[in-house]
């Protein structure tokens, strides 16, 4: 059975005034009146489609792209959608919008809008506090925008585990309750508890790495040496 397209429109013949329900005989206006048959033509209004202006930001980078929309589509702050230039295309959620009178409203009509803020969620770096002790370390960490995390996970990060104690969001929640969940592209940073039992530094641009500690049997205890390496002296097999 084919499909039957309607649409309302006022009707010569019997409602001049008023639309009625027609069925759509052929592309570029010409329909049937379901209320008395008759059948004439409807002038079709195409809807006018604009390009907007994006600034995309990936990190610290940013881009200019192009979205192509209806002139009358509503734009929201946290809308999200998919933008390209040549061969870049980009997963993006709306962080600000500019009006052409400048402008910074939460929701505004396309054909008002001079350039749309936004920022790439189909990969992000989200970073991440690891505590040991009195040491607290940041770390970026890659992942997809739609990535989630929950408080309370353990993660590995670096060669070590780490437990989620609490995620706070770009938006300004912080979720601390144990099964909380925040998807990558909208948290700030992530707190974390180290529960690796050991750390040696590597160097001004190695971070602390996980540095396992071992004793034999009848060994004396473990010393410090300069480097911040444990070792074991003085023992006995």
């Amino acid at each position: 059975m084919s499909k039957v397209e309607i649409t309302e429109a006022e009707c010569p013949s019997c409602s001049p005034d008023e639309p009625t329900t027609h069925v759509i005989i052929k592309e570029g206006g010409l329909v049937k009146c379901e209320e008395c048959g008759y059948v004439h033509a409807v002038p079709v209004q195409k809807k006018k489609t604009i390009k907007l202006r994006v600034i995309v930001s990936r990190q610290q980078e940013s881009s200019v792209q192009e979205i192509e929309m209806d002139e009358d589509e509503v734009i929201h702050v946290g809308d999200e959608f998919v933008v390209e230039k040549d061969d870049e295309v980009s997963g993006v959620k709306v962080q600000s919008i500019e009006l052409k009178t400048k402008g910074r409203p939460e929701e505004a009509v396309a054909k008002d809008i001079d350039a749309i803020w936004a920022r790439t969620i189909d990969e992000v770096i989200v970073k991440i506090a690891v505590q040991k002790g009195a040491i607290t370390e940041s770390i970026n960490h890659k992942v997809s925008g739609d990535y989630e995390f929950t408080v309370g996970d353990t993660i590995k990060l670096q060669g070590y585990e780490a437990v989620i104690t609490s995620i706070k969001e770009r938006e300004g929640r912080h979720n601390k309750r144990a099964g909380q969940v925040s998807k990558a592209k909208d948290i700030k940073r992530i707190y974390s508890r180290s529960l690796t039992s050991a750390f040696r530094y590597g160097g001004r641009t190695g971070g602390f790495k996980k540095s396992k500690v071992t004793e034999k049997s009848g060994g004396s205890r473990p010393r410090t040496t300069g480097s911040g390496l444990r070792r074991k002296s003085g023992g006995r097999s």
